[in-house]
């Protein structure tokens, strides 16, 4: 009960922290920076926590990084590109959000390992 109660408080404090950041970041040439830089810290975060603390990953990863990423929102902005025709920047974004994140994931098991 008590690890059930930490996935859902740290879930909550994820969720603040993405909004948080949606406001403190504002797009830069139409493109959703604050996803990109959400997604890429999550991963970076899921490497350091998989790597450090594996004993917290049910709360940390579940919980926190759970409220904290944003694959959903990701998948609307790259829809939203294709359905404005802009194939070539969701392509971008695609790729941007993809590779940033896992180099990010590895980056942070590596420093932390």
């Amino acid at each position: 009960m008590v690890n059930t109660i930490g996935v859902f408080l740290a879930g909550g404090l994820g969720c603040l922290s993405r909004y948080l950041i949606g406001l403190w970041i504002l797009p830069i040439m139409g493109l959703p920076i604050a996803t990109l830089t959400v997604n890429v810290c999550g991963g970076f975060l899921a490497g350091v926590i998989a790597s450090k603390f594996p004993q917290f990953k049910s709360v940390l990863l579940v919980g926190f990084l759970g409220g904290f990423t944003t694959f959903s929102s990701f998948s609307l902005e790259c829809l939203s590109f294709v359905q404005n025709q802009q194939i070539f920047t969701a392509l971008a974004y695609i790729f941007a959000s993809v590779v940033l994140s896992i180099g990010a994931a590895w980056l942070g098991y590596v420093v932390s390992g």
